[in-house]
């Protein structure tokens, strides 16, 4: 009787225009001393911008779960486009239904959605929001005014439980890694480091989560680091040793976790992290034998199944697909890229014009007439003028004619298939250029150079892979050498020299002798030079081609301090690695690093 009397007040709700009664099962009472958790959505992986378009629409949401919490509530900032007469949003976890609950009228209201009885499996939880809202008369809910939720975050209950396992060790939501080594790190102790890191970063960056990775000196024989772990943070420590493996070290609160072995074992032990064998580490030690976790690149012809992409479809009166090209899924620096496009589309009704276009950046490559039979099956050529470091291909329908109100009729359907195959060829030197080809140029194994026992220079190798590591979803393989070895390779190869350069093999676009600053251009011709009275000391990172390969280089004009400044501040927004566009970085005393480049006009700062 009472859920049909809430039905009747639901319909009378909606035809008088206000928001209806909502039928929510409440969350179970928590006992009164419960500890609770609020995780920001950026910290989980997800979208600080939830967007739903249309009277309905759906969004699926992941929320990875800590050991011993588990998510009461969803809580968000409602952004209205214009004003709704009524609204609700429901969350369902496979069929079952757990929350029902009105939009507030008002915009940017506080919206808290419970979360009652929701199943964590395999530390996820999995739910789907769908959100139903009726907008004012002679207003359009679609891809240009939607509904939106904003600055959200989930509330945990529970207290976080520490690992008892090496299986356990990885928790779902990481905020800080810090990787410990000898103050005096063997080439052995270095290279495993420098692996984990890219390996730790590879893999939260996967789920989307901002990880910060630090590294940290062991004192003489010190076998622990003496700062306590908290929640979500954790901590490594990679020592050569006799025992090979993986063991959980320290008493009380968070353990930490040891890597060691023989120089020749070390760094295979840290592999077990990120590979498929970890779940079958159920104890406090474990022995690994010989992993490998090398990532398999396609050859010069592939298909966007093979490249993750098994099907793209979109819906609308004017539908479009991207299709997105990593050179970094490739293993090397691409050209020569042609698309074979197969797909379909919903035929154009016969009152409406259409057509097909596919273009890079609003730039159109090909187009043609919407056909009857809604078939595509073109080949796309991609200028190299247009490659970056990721193309992104738009095929869309475009269509005109009247689609009533609100696009009442059918909308279009476009779907792209992953049998679509993509042909490139390698290009060297590396389309595009400077930091665009960054890491591609380097891979697929990047080589590092550091000094030798020297835990400055691992410090700052870890900065600049993990800062490569950020723009790229492909865990990067890395092998840490002299520096000299890692010219004399001829292979491409991140160089850290931070005290200054003495390559005369290897010019740099920017460098400085006395107090002049000198810029290259193309041929190494000096393209601007610049005395400065009184000098002033510079760290920088540069990337170059010898004609051969690519490098990297961290340097400084003898001022170690400033390479370091630079890369504190590279690494304090994840956003700025993806940006940097010329071949040089610099950063001088007390002012923000600059990007400047030896193949276009100088600009002065």
């Amino acid at each position: 009787m009472l859920r049909n009397l809430m039905a009747i007040g639901g319909i009378l709700a909606m035809l008088l225009g206000v928001a209806p009664p909502v039928l929510a099962e409440p969350p179970a009472p928590a006992p009164t001393d419960a500890a609770t958790t609020v995780i920001p959505w950026a910290d989980l992986g997800t979208d600080n911008r939830l967007s739903f378009y249309g009277n309905s629409s759906t969004i699926s949401l992941s929320i990875p779960v800590p050991s011993g919490l588990a998510p009461v509530a969803l809580n968000a900032t409602l952004d209205l486009p214009f004003n709704l007469r009524s609204g609700v949003i429901s969350v369902t976890q496979d069929t079952q239904l757990i929350s029902k609950v009105g939009l507030p009228l008002t915009d940017l209201a506080p919206l808290v959605i419970p979360l009652p009885g929701v199943r964590i499996v395999d530390k996820t939880v999995d739910l789907t929001l769908t959100l139903s809202a009726v907008p004012d008369d002679g207003y359009c809910l679609d891809e240009r005014s939607t509904v939106d939720l904003i600055n959200g975050s989930v509330t945990f209950a529970g207290t976080d439980v520490p690992p008892a396992t090496v299986a356990d060790f990885l928790p779902p939501i990481l905020r800080k890694a810090t990787i410990a080594v000898p103050g005096n790190p063997s080439p052995a102790e270095a290279d495993a480091a420098v692996a984990l890191a890219a390996q730790l970063s590879a893999t939260y960056r996967q789920r989307s989560q901002p990880t910060q990775v630090v590294v940290a000196p062991l004192a003489g024989d010190q076998a622990t680091v003496d700062t306590p772990s908290i929640p979500m943070e954790r901590v490594f420590i990679v020592k050569e040793g006799p025992d090979n493996g993986l063991s959980l070290v320290g008493s009380g609160g968070i353990p930490q976790l040891r890597i060691s072995g023989p120089a020749n074992k070390l760094k295979n032990a840290a592999r077990l992290l990120t590979n498929g064998a970890l779940n079958l580490a159920v104890s406090t030690n474990v022995v690994t034998g010989d992993l490998r976790s090398d990532p398999r690149f396609p050859g010069n012809a592939t298909t966007l199944a093979a490249l993750g992409r098994r099907v793209i479809t979109a819906a609308g009166a004017a539908p479009q697909v991207t299709i997105y090209l990593d050179q970094t899924k490739f293993g090397h620096s691409i050209q020569g890229v042609r698309v074979h496009v197969q797909g379909s589309y919903t035929p154009v009704p016969s009152a409406f014009g259409g057509q097909v276009t596919v273009s890079i950046a609003g730039e159109p490559l090909e187009s043609w007439p919407a056909e009857p039979s809604g078939v595509i099956d073109r080949w796309i050529a991609v200028p190299d003028r247009l490659v970056g470091r990721s193309i992104a291909l738009t095929v869309a329908v475009n269509t005109t004619g009247n689609e009533g109100r609100c696009n009442e009729f059918r909308p279009v359907v476009l779907t792209v298939l992953g049998s679509s195959v993509v042909e490139t060829t390698p290009a060297n030197p590396p389309i595009p250029s400077g930091f665009r080809s960054l890491p591609q140029a380097l891979m697929p194994q990047v080589q590092v150079g550091i000094g030798q026992n020297s835990f400055p220079d691992l410090a700052r190798a870890i900065q600049i892979v993990t800062g490569l590591q950020r723009i790229t979803d492909i865990p990067l393989t890395t092998q840490v050498t002299s520096v000299k070895q890692a010219l004399d390779s001829g292979a491409p190869a991140i160089v850290v020299s931070a005290d200054g350069w003495n390559q005369k093999s290897i010019t740099l676009p920017l460098s400085s002798s006395d107090r002049t600053i000198t810029l290259s251009g193309a041929g190494n011709d000096p393209k601007a030079a610049l005395t400065l009275d009184p000098g002033a000391q510079f760290g920088s990172l540069q990337t170059v081609f010898d004609g051969q390969r690519s490098l990297l280089v961290a340097t400084s004009t003898g001022s170690p301090a400033q390479l370091d400044d630079l890369l504190r501040w590279l690494d304090a927004d994840p956003r700025r690695w993806s940006d940097l566009n010329s071949n040089v970085l610099v950063a001088f005393p007390g002012r923000e690093p600059v990007e400047v480049s030896g193949r276009e006009p100088l600009t002065v700062f």
